[in-house]
């Protein structure tokens, strides 16, 4: 259905709009589109000047984001609301977690859209809430249509709440509601074996589809043995049943059947049949079942099982313990200064070191011992430590780089990325030193923590303004997109060790490797290899004409920059 501006202007022409967004490129998008139908706009950039703007001036509607510095939408509407319980209120906004549809529905906003806009559904959403206002102004009788409306607005995002919008199935927090009131679960945690990898080589749309069909799957499967399926995340699925006790025998059985149907089932796309594999991880414990269940299907992950059914004997969670001693350590390294950056040199064909990759290290204060994150980074994520680990290494990287003027590649992870407070330091840190943007290479790490490859893409043009060059970190290992390469035009890409280390024994990694290679330099993009640990491995990277190389048989990390940058082997 086609929404009539003309229509929507008359409604809301005579309506004074508050209009709250902190991303100029979005804002101004947006504002473009709405002064075609308001007369009187006021804008603001972010919660604490919407807030402040609102106190001062008379407004029928507030168009918001939600995640914006100071004051976030959410936390900017609730004081609102303590002025004025009914004024209309539409939120726009990229995050769709279901505590912010809680959150909307306990504030009474009359509508929740998803960014990027569409544009029917914006004009939809407009005359509506443009409509409801004017007639609240027009006449009192309306206001049973009203509640009807409002009625709608809450069913819908009711069910945006509880129900997945690519499967349809029930979402993560329908799963985590139901569980709840569960007296003796058995449940299964399923996960697709290796998604990415058709993600990788069918594309995005192809994958989604098969996500689609694999719960239609699961659907029909449970029509006949009385489970309750829900999409947990990207490719991980829940079956669930609630009984009486458990009859192990039953069980194995229907997972019997359930393997043997997934033997036959093929998604057809193009030609092409995509076969799907999973893990299953069983629980029966009646306190903890998800986590038990998380447990088991780690384990059968591991062993290579195709299920694996908890117990204690598989349980880990001891290891937590190690856990927090690690966490009391980063927080006395952090306090003693002793996260440390190291420096490895990554060197042309011709083995002259041109540059140095920065490293994080974290020195043992008794033995003096620098140590690699593989012991301490995942911790760091966990605890809520790692931005400041991550922040405390790029400003060590960027003042070598004023103090040395030599080039530096520093390591930026999604999580750094959506850190807009320390993204602005490390901008303000260029906007002080323009002169130094070209001694600077942030390497991007690709994997499934991206998100929105939307904000890298904004993230990279912020910086490239400045001379600062990208490469994409690991590539091979996570989504190797390359319609995404297209897109963000990357002056490297450094390839995955995985790849590099046993390239002279492996015939599909020397493939693989030849056809990045090519592809890259057809788009002037120079190619990285890690791991080069050996003159045959060098010989074979150079002879498929790969730029550069870095690893153990050039130069081992080191603390100290030799200014020269000569060769050391």
């Amino acid at each position: 259905m086609q929404y009539s501006i003309k229509k929507i202007k008359e409604l809301s022409q005579n309506l004074k709009l508050l209009y709250v967004e902190d991303d100029d490129k979005a804002r101004l998008s947006t504002l473009e589109m709405l002064e075609n139908l308001f007369n009187n706009i006021t804008t603001a950039t972010n919660g604490q000047e919407g807030l402040k703007l609102f106190k001062e001036g008379n407004f029928n509607l507030i168009i918001t984001d939600i995640n914006m510095p100071y004051l976030n939408g959410i936390e900017m509407l609730k004081k609102i609301r303590e002025f004025d319980s009914k004024i209309s209120i539409l939120i726009l906004s990229a995050y769709n977690e279901s505590e912010y549809f809680l959150d909307a529905i306990r504030l009474g906003v009359d509508g929740f859209i998803l960014k990027p806009l569409e544009h029917q559904q914006f004009l939809k959403s407009l005359e509506k809430v443009s409509k409801k206002i004017y007639l609240d102004k027009k006449d009192e009788h309306y206001q049973e249509y009203l509640e009807k409306e409002i009625k709608q607005r809450t069913q819908e995002i009711e069910y945006k709440l509880h129900y997945d919008d690519l499967t349809g199935l029930l979402n993560r927090y329908s799963f985590f509601e139901d569980i709840k009131n569960i007296e003796l679960p058995i449940l299964f945690m399923i996960d697709i074996n290796k998604f990415k990898i058709i993600n990788e080589i069918y594309g995005s749309d192809t994958g989604s589809l098969v996500l689609q069909k694999f719960a239609s799957f699961l659907l029909d499967f449970s029509i006949t043995n009385s489970y309750k399926v829900y999409r947990l995340s990207s490719d991980e699925f829940i079956l669930w049943d609630n009984v009486e006790h458990i009859d192990f025998e039953k069980y194995e059985h229907e997972l019997e059947i359930f393997f043997q149907k997934l033997n036959n089932f093929r998604i057809e796309v193009n030609n092409d049949s995509i076969s799907v594999e999973v893990t299953i991880g069983i629980s029966t414990s009646q306190n903890d079942a998800f986590e038990s269940a998380k447990i088991a299907l780690e384990y059968a992950k591991l062993h290579k099982k195709p299920y694996a059914m908890y117990s204690k004997a598989i349980d880990k969670r001891n290891e937590e313990q190690d856990a927090l001693l690690w966490k009391e350590k980063i927080k006395t390294a952090i306090k003693t200064n002793n996260i440390v950056a190291v420096y490895q040199g990554i060197v042309d064909q011709s083995t002259q070191t041109i540059k140095y990759e920065t490293l994080m290290r974290l020195r043992d204060t008794q033995t003096q011992e620098l140590i690699t994150p593989y012991h301490f980074l995942d911790i760091s994520i966990k605890t809520g430590l790692y931005n400041e680990l991550s922040s405390y290494i790029i400003f060590q990287a960027l003042e070598k780089i004023k103090s040395m003027k030599i080039t530096l590649s520093i390591n930026f992870t999604y999580s750094d990325i959506k850190n807009t407070l320390f993204i602005d330091d490390v901008e303000n840190f260029f906007k002080k030193n323009e002169e130094l943007g070209s001694f600077a290479v942030f390497e991007i790490t690709e994997g499934e923590s991206i998100e929105n490859y939307r904000d890298v893409k904004l993230f990279i043009q912020r910086f490239r303004k400045y001379g600062v060059r990208f490469a994409i970190d690991d590539f091979g290992s996570g989504f190797s997109n390359f319609e995404y390469i297209l897109e963000i035009e990357p002056d490297y890409l450094k390839i995955d060790g995985s790849l590099v280390k046993n390239i002279d024994t492996d015939e599909k990694s020397l493939i693989l490797v030849r056809a990045i290679v090519q592809f890259s330099h057809e788009l002037g993009i120079k190619i990285i290899a890690e791991y080069v640990h050996s003159q045959t491995v060098f010989n074979i990277l150079k002879a498929l004409n790969v730029d550069e190389f870095q690893g153990f048989y050039f130069h081992k990390p080191k603390a100290q920059i030799n200014k020269e940058q000569s060769h050391e082997k």
